[in-house]
């Protein structure tokens, strides 16, 4: 019997054609369609939620709290999984250890405690940094359980990705809130919008976050607005210029008009011949500090934009730069990432003998910090080392002044918790040469506000996250200032770090010798008035 005879289509058994009685094979033809149909229909429909599952895994699958987003991996771990990034595989490995003898030396009576991390392991502001501030993170939470501790803690820590269009950084916040033993949040990320959503979120949800890095105006809990911050050149759909993590939020990092204030000071009298900006407002870190620099440094400044992405341009600006015949003093409120690559380029200038200028003087806010820090991009290293090890960055005729991201770098006379903090991180087995940037410290310095609020709390209870950010709204002056690495931190009633302003430094050339890149950068410190003191 010829196959149409006997089954419609070629699939499905014709009932006169059914022998008596009906063979399995029969009805093979048909359920093997079937199957490849639904499979087909599964790979279309459920096909990208499990290649976003199977694509970030660590030999076992990982858990719904870790997926594929932008090309990448995002969401939680608690160690040792890094997220598909070698360079955090170390430091993972650290905080699982750490999570699992966590209870070890606390009272046996109190409570575990989770605090949350959440920072952006691959944004292309961050670099090799973010290593530096989850080992910081780490050696904060060594604090938080060192002896005398009452309530043992464990991270977990979340990959917030790369700032991407999509919604990633936020939905990675969300699973994390959806943790109940969640009692705070170290660090949100860097001044982005997407981390003044961030922010919002935890609130909503009655976490305290302590953020380690955010600098840019708005990203306090009124929006700034008794400094009557000026966001007209910042996209106008942003939420942050309203204020961000009501009631809940805080930073260790001293906010921009603090470290422009700080500039100005100690280089009381000196005027800017340019500000370097890059194009576009939407980074809110730039946008925020471009009129307060106009404010601080002589009202009206020459503004020159560059395009980071765009090497001509940063050439064009250097000979701009150049074409001034006397000492020139130039603002940079560009991000650290593309620092070098001007210094480099201004260097080139003198060195073919086209700068007019007798000296130059780049002035930064923190991020200028970034030059310390060995870059994992070759590109980008490359430039760094060349910037830092030219003629003319060497001889004094180019230099780099910058703020200090809070207080870090043995700066604050009597300081002894960096002293602390340095132990804490060589003693767990991480760089100290990861200190010099300032994330570590920062990371640490949040960790450790957290720390000691919870081991504040009643051991004879479970700890609530109402009571962790009861206890962090009351470090607000010298007497319940809790000592970081940084110096006392402490908060106004917005969230801003208060006390002394933060050091301003010089930052010093590469020093010479075996591979110069493995080298650590010094800095040497500004008094106010004072020049720019020898490396």
């Amino acid at each position: 019997m010829k196959l149409t005879e006997r089954f419609y289509f070629g699939v499905w058994p014709r009932p006169r054609a059914l022998r008596h009685p009906a063979r399995w094979a029969d009805w093979l033809r048909p359920v093997a369609v079937l199957a490849v149909v639904a499979l087909v229909a599964g790979l279309v429909t459920g096909g990208p939620w499990l290649w976003k599952r199977v694509s970030c895994k660590d030999g076992w699958l990982p858990g719904s709290d870790v997926w594929s987003a932008g090309g990448e991996c995002v969401g939680l771990s608690p160690g040792p999984y890094a997220f598909e990034l070698d360079a955090f595989t170390n430091v993972l490995k650290v905080i699982e250890k750490q999570n699992t003898e966590a209870a070890g030396v606390c009272d046996p009576k109190g409570t575990p405690v989770t605090v949350g991390v959440l920072l952006t392991m691959t944004d292309q502001y961050a670099g090799a940094r973010a290593v530096h501030e989850l080992e910081g993170m780490a050696a904060g939470q060594a604090r938080a359980n060192g002896t005398g501790c009452l309530h043992p803690v464990r991270l977990l820590v979340g990959n917030i990705g790369a700032y991407g269009p999509g919604q990633e950084a936020v939905e990675v916040a969300r699973r994390l809130a959806d943790h109940e033993e969640v009692v705070a949040v170290a660090g949100i990320g860097l001044s982005n919008q997407r981390s003044a959503e961030i922010a919002d979120l935890l609130a909503e949800r009655k976490i305290p976050m302590v953020a380690d890095l955010v600098t840019a105006e708005g990203f306090d809990q009124s929006g700034s607005t008794a400094q009557e911050t000026d966001y007209s050149g910042c996209e106008p759909d942003t939420t942050y210029q309203d204020g961000v993590g009501r009631d809940h939020y805080y930073r260790v990092a001293y906010r921009g008009s603090e470290q422009i204030r700080a500039l100005g000071a100690a280089l009381q009298g000196t005027r800017l011949d340019f500000v370097m900006v890059p194009t576009g407002g939407t980074d809110p870190y730039t946008c925020t500090a471009l009129p307060l620099m106009h404010k601080q440094f002589g009202g009206t400044v020459t503004e020159v934009k560059f395009d980071p992405d765009e090497a001509s341009t940063v050439s064009q600006t250097a000979r701009r730069v150049c074409g001034v015949t006397e000492d020139v003093t130039v603002g940079y409120i560009a991000r650290g990432r593309d620092l070098a690559m001007f210094l480099h380029s201004l260097d080139q200038e003198f060195s073919q003998g086209h700068c007019s200028a007798r000296s130059i003087t780049v002035v930064s806010t923190s991020d200028g910090q970034r030059v310390r820090a060995a870059e994992l991009d070759p590109r980008l290293e490359d430039l760094r080392v060349r910037a830092l090890s030219s003629p003319a960055f060497t001889s004094g005729k180019l230099r780099l002044v910058s703020t200090l991201v809070g207080g870090a770098d043995k700066q604050v006379p009597g300081n002894t918790g960096f002293a602390d903090f340095e132990r804490q991180f060589g003693r767990i087995g991480f760089d100290l040469a990861h200190t010099d940037a300032g994330w570590a410290v920062n990371g640490y310095d949040a960790m450790a506000v957290i720390g000691e609020a919870v081991n504040k709390l009643p051991v004879t209870r479970a700890v609530q996250r109402s009571q962790v950010n009861t206890q962090i709204s009351f470090i607000s002056s010298p007497e319940t200032a809790v000592l970081g690495a940084g110096g006392p931190i402490m908060f106004d009633n917005d969230g801003n770090r208060v006390g002394p302003q933060p050091p301003v430094v010089r930052v010093c050339p590469l020093p010479p010798g075996q591979g110069g890149a493995v080298n650590r950068v010094r800095s040497v410190a500004l008094q106010p008035g004072s020049p720019a003191p020898p490396c």
